[in-house]
């Protein structure tokens, strides 16, 4: 059952991570253009708040099967969960073009984000390997 959950958790991730660089790109685009965002654009935000809420849940899961996981990585799913809606609760429902290019870098970063939490080789979400000292 762990293997699953784990398997599953890095898919959601990856997921997570494709959708905020094609949410920024999207705003990127609007942006450049010169238009303003519409309710597509929102609810594809609040689409990947909801993928994000997954996220914790398998987090959540890995952590009561017994994985040795760093509380870090569920500040990093609390972000995700608040950035999209914060960042139009903060632009009070903006949808101008300053608002896309906003968007579109607030995006992006959450992707590097994202891409800095799942990388298993710098230890952020599971602890790495203790070695006996000889």
């Amino acid at each position: 059952m762990s293997g699953l959950i784990d398997t599953l958790s890095v898919i959601l991730i990856n997921a997570y991570i494709l959708f905020s660089f094609a949410l920024g790109a999207w705003a990127g685009v609007i942006a450049f253009r010169g238009e303003r965002l519409s309710g597509s654009y929102f609810g594809a935000a609040f689409t990947c708040t909801g993928l994000a809420v997954i996220c914790l849940i398998a987090w959540l899961l890995r952590t009561t099967a017994g994985e040795q996981l760093r509380w870090v990585y569920g500040l990093y799913i609390a972000y995700f969960i608040v950035v999209y809606p914060g960042t139009f609760a903060l632009l009070r429902g903006r949808d101008d073009r300053l608002a896309a290019w906003i968007f579109a870098g607030v995006a992006i970063f959450t992707a590097f984000s994202a891409i800095s939490a799942s990388d298993p080789g710098r230890g952020v979400i599971v602890l790495p390997p203790v070695t006996p000292a000889p």
